[in-house]
């Protein structure tokens, strides 16, 4: 009796096997990355509701301005010629340009007296108009070659005119500020200088010159600072960076914890519509509290993820 029901147990448990259905598979969606990394794109709204987003706005907020420099220049007296600068760059193809500056000043003065004599000699029959025109192309090939020079020098962030104005025992430090600061910066303007080689020692400046263009690529533009270097401490080549004072206004500012950094490079996350969300490449400024203040790169009111931000860089760069 025991085995035998025994045996219609195990039957009726293999039937029941059997008949009992098996669980259905289900693939979970994934979002789609561009080739690229930069769009996201969730296949549903529920799973992009998991990356907040907060707009960002401007704010009126107090930061202290400064930007990296070096310096470019050493101004000195010259010995042979007092009235002259000497300029010490710490780029040689610079001192290449001014020293032809020089040269070409001389030459054009030279020529343009030459120019005066021939025509007189001409005026009394005792030179030939070619004469005249040799003259006047030799005065026109100087001044085209130190149009060239010129032009090298004010890329570097110099003005050669002002160079010969220099006061000596004098540095000139260049550094480089956003397009976007520009309104705050001018000619004149006092600022405050730092130098590793004396980490304990401030220096004071002030704007000696605002470059004419912004590059087309940084969007950054080149300033010029005279330092006064009575001891001679302070060396070309030497890194700085320049304190422009605390400045108050309205600044973009996102929540620091939107931030993600590749490689040295800041990006974060802005939502772009309803299921997609693009990674953007963007300048900052200085923290105040959990606040960034963004100097390129996004525009107001745009919606920037600040939650889960490390798996959209997952997404976007592939780990």
């Amino acid at each position: 009796m025991t085995i035998r029901y025994s045996i219609f147990l195990l039957a009726f448990l293999i039937l029941s096997c059997k008949d009992k259905p098996k669980p259905a598979v289900v693939s979970v969606p994934r979002p789609t990355v561009s080739t690229d990394g930069v769009r996201i794109t969730f296949p549903d709204a529920a799973m992009i509701r998991a990356f907040a987003t907060q707009p960002a706005k401007p704010e009126a907020i107090r930061t202290d301005f400064a930007a990296p420099g070096h310096v470019a220049a050493m101004v000195l007296r010259s010995s042979e010629s007092p009235a002259e600068r000497l300029v010490l760059f710490d780029d040689p193809d610079l001192s290449d340009n001014y020293t032809a500056i020089l040269q070409h000043r001389i030459n054009i003065q030279t020529q343009r007296g030459n120019l005066d004599r021939v025509k007189d000699l001409q005026a009394h029959g005792a030179a030939s108009g070619k004469e005249v025109i040799e003259a006047q192309t030799q005065l026109a090939n100087e001044q085209a070659a130190i149009i060239s020079d010129e032009a090298t020098l004010k890329l570097a962030g110099f003005d050669p005119e002002a160079l010969r104005r220099a006061q000596p025992n004098t540095i000139l430090v260049v550094c480089e500020i956003p397009e976007n600061q520009l309104g705050s910066i001018k000619k004149g303007l006092p600022c405050t200088l730092s130098f590793a080689s004396f980490p304990n020692e401030k220096f004071t400046g002030r704007i000696d010159d605002v470059n004419d263009f912004v590059d087309n690529t940084t969007r950054q533009i080149k300033l010029r600072i005279a330092v006064s270097n009575p001891d001679g401490r302070l060396k070309a080549g030497m890194f700085a960076t320049v304190q422009f004072g605390v400045t108050e206004g309205k600044f973009l500012t996102i929540s620091r914890d939107a931030v993600v950094t590749v490689q040295g490079q800041d990006y974060v996350f802005v939502k772009t519509g309803p299921q997609a969300v693009e990674r953007r490449s963007v300048q900052l400024g200085q923290q105040r509290d959990d606040r960034i203040v963004v100097l390129n790169g996004l525009r107001e009111n745009e919606s920037v993820v600040v939650s889960n931000v490390l798996q959209l860089k997952g997404l976007s760069f592939g780990y």
